[in-house]
């Protein structure tokens, strides 16, 4: 049953991103809505736990006393042999399920420690115990966890699926379908698979939508020789499109900061709906790099602009020849 819990789970989160990935894709100018996107993957987890309970006919009742005999079983065998490297594994694993994060953490940290310090599966408890106390400050070292952990094997399932949403949590989708797509190669069951093959679809809908032909704006980016050697490593491309007039952007798209770049922009990627971009309206395009990885400019980022006649101008060249104060 602990197996057919945690898949529901898995399908429950995936399900929920798909809600939330909208909400926390960074946008110039706005901040994420982090809680409508919390909010909406709550609901979700207990909307769908809730129908599970009330429909359900598996008797729940058993279940803490079994748990709780199998804790004091393997406590009993640490207790007796300290050195048993299984057994804190699945001692972190069972503390949990039963909720009992800082004692998981504890269990998955000697675990790992027996193992010489680079078990994938202790370090990926670990990280998804600190993720499920639900203590934001923790998550920076989970994440670096996840990481060890598939540095340490790189087929680690829990660890490819954790780092995705806190990819997908991020605005970095490209590296969130890296991570949903390398489970899909495990052979998932095929709830699982047919959860993580919708959200990658949702994924390349969000970074690859269709082309307005009428509107399409096509520039080819690339930087100042004077500046090349200022590229951020492990930064961000943002393209913007704006009213010259001012406002909002009109659209926005953020990719990794590596130049040249081809960038084509429409009113399929509009912020504001079919409104946002017309056809031969007079746009300004703004491309900025930030080592900050964030949409609004900070001081130092890099950045060039040009007008654009938004699907007459055809394909044009953009160059990011300037600093910002």
């Amino acid at each position: 049953m602990t197996g057919f819990v945690i898949g529901a789970a898995l399908l429950a989160l995936l399900a929920g991103a798909c809600v939330a990935v909208p909400l926390l894709v960074p946008r110039a100018g706005q901040p994420r809505a982090l809680l409508a996107a919390a909010g909406a993957v709550l609901l979700l987890l207990v909307g769908a736990g809730g129908v599970y309970l009330a429909r359900s006919n598996w008797s729940w009742q058993a279940q803490p006393a079994a748990v709780q005999s199998s804790v004091a079983e393997l406590v009993g065998r640490v207790g007796r042999d300290p050195g048993d490297g299984a057994a804190w594994l699945q001692l972190g694993q069972e503390y949990t399920q039963l909720e009992q994060f800082p004692l998981a953490i504890r269990a998955y940290d000697r675990a790992n420690t027996l193992a010489g310090g680079n078990d994938a599966a202790a370090l990926a408890g670990m990280a998804e115990a600190m993720l499920l106390t639900g203590d934001a400050a923790r998550t920076a070292t989970a994440s670096d966890l996840l990481e060890r952990a598939l540095q340490a094997d790189p087929h680690a399932p829990k660890a490819l699926f954790y780092t995705g949403l806190l990819a997908m949590h991020s605005g970095n989708l490209e590296l969130a379908r890296s991570r949903f797509s390398a489970m899909l190669e495990l052979n998932p069951p095929e709830g699982v698979r047919t959860a993580l093959t919708g959200q990658i679809a949702t994924i390349d809908r969000m970074l690859h939508p269709p082309i307005d032909r009428a509107t399409l704006i096509d520039v080819q980016i690339d930087i100042a020789p004077a500046l090349r050697a200022r590229v951020p490593a492990g930064g961000a491309l943002f393209v913007f499109v704006r009213n010259p007039a001012g406002g909002p952007p009109l659209a926005v798209k953020r990719l990794p900061a590596t130049l040249p770049a081809h960038v084509q922009l429409s009113a399929a990627d509009s912020m504001l709906g079919p409104s946002g971009i017309a056809a031969g309206q007079e746009v300004a395009v703004v491309a900025r790099l930030s080592a900050a990885g964030r949409p609004t400019a900070g001081s130092g980022d890099l950045f060039g602009e040009l007008r654009y006649h938004a699907g007459k101008d055809g394909a044009r060249e953009l160059s990011i020849d300037r600093v910002s104060p």
